[in-house]
């Protein structure tokens, strides 16, 4: 491939991710690691990337299209508050889209983190009010759509609110709009590459009360039904937070593994990707190889590279969430009264492949 193919391909996924790694591209385009950061360099030298440990970035002032009906308040620089329950995992991607679009809309970006609080997460929205923002970002920390009672509290946020990574659904919350990814279409993505490599039994485990949960775990039921095969009958299992509860997520994924073998299961979607490196672990423990007796798709793609076997793994367009849902909220914040349409979106997951699938 010759160095500007390279460089396009770069731009490319940096585009779709907001970063890309070292190592992930030189094993993807077949270079050493040494050429990639060579590749690299070139990028950041143009501008087009910024250096970030182990990798680069798009830049926080990359341009983004503006879209017709965004009128700024004269003589006002708007501010949006963007409330997230984590900085450390996931969410950095998110919140380098919104920084991306901020800065090419002239908007100021204020950051609060929840740590899936409840409680502290409306404490953050109180404050980021008081505050002045003129609309606020929220990836809530509990899932808001099985629940009247928040849905009642966004209701009554008396600023322009649009939800990242969630939904919600019904009358009551009409003028909620919402950014996310489509993880139940990032789930069947999955089956659809497992089935593709020869397996006709896929079994889905996902991180217990996760919200990325229960889109994955309809995801994949839709694609078994589609796709005419089965998950052996292990049934869909939540997996404890291994930092939360280590001994009760290892007891859960050597059942899991157990499980499998006994149904004749040796295809794998699981959320996340420290899960699934520990399933790979496990399967060692038990004589069992990755991809040979036991492929795994993982589901978030923060980490998946590094795993013993670097797995094979859906990756959630976080930058793109980001920056769509900051356009979409200075739309609204733009838009006296009912003069635009609600609008959910829901933006679809690409796959990464690596090397824990292989054949049947």
């Amino acid at each position: 491939m010759l160095a500007v193919e390279r460089y396009e391909t770069i731009m490319q996924a940096a585009q779709s991710q907001g970063w890309v790694r070292v190592t992930d591209m030189a094993e993807r385009l077949g270079v050493s690691t040494v050429t990639m950061r060579r590749d690299i360099s070139v990028l950041v030298d143009r501008g087009l990337l910024e250096r970030v440990y182990g990798g680069a970035s798009i830049p926080s002032r990359t341009p983004v299209p503006k879209r017709g009906g965004h009128a700024p308040r004269t003589g006002h620089r708007a501010t949006v508050g963007l409330v997230v329950p984590s900085s450390t995992y996931y969410y950095p991607g998110v919140i380098r889209g919104a920084e991306s679009a901020a800065g090419a809309l002239g908007v100021r970006v204020v950051l609060a983190v929840s740590h899936y609080n409840r409680e502290l997460e409306r404490q953050q929205v109180t404050r980021l009010l008081r505050a002045g923002v003129d609309g606020l970002l929220i990836a809530t920390a509990d899932p808001p759509d099985r629940d009247p009672e928040m849905i009642e509290w966004l209701t009554g946020i008396d600023v322009p609110v649009v939800l990242v990574e969630r939904s919600l659904a019904g009358p009551a919350a009409a003028r909620i709009e919402y950014v996310r990814s489509d993880h139940a279409a990032g789930a069947e993505l999955a089956v659809e590459h497992l089935v593709s490599v020869g397996h006709t039994r896929v079994a889905a485990a996902a991180g217990l009360r996760s919200p990325t949960a229960w889109w994955l775990f309809d995801g994949h039921t839709a694609a078994l039904d589609r796709l005419g095969i089965t998950d052996g009958g292990v049934g869909h299992t939540e997996l404890p937070r291994s930092d939360l509860d280590p001994l009760g997520n290892a007891e859960a994924i050597g059942s899991l593994v157990d499980r499998c073998l006994a149904a004749g299961v040796r295809a794998l979607v699981v959320h996340a990707d420290r899960n699934a490196a520990a399933i790979v672990h496990t399967a060692a423990e038990r004589g069992l190889t990755v991809p040979g007796d036991l492929a795994i798709v993982a589901y978030d793609d923060e980490a998946a590279a590094l795993a013993e076997v670097p797995l094979t793994a859906v990756a959630p367009p976080k930058f793109d969430v980001g920056r769509t849902a900051v356009e979409a909220l200075m739309l609204r914040i733009g838009s006296p009264g009912d003069a635009l349409a609600t609008r959910r979106m829901s933006l679809l997951p690409g796959l990464v492949v690596r090397s824990s699938c292989g054949t049947a």
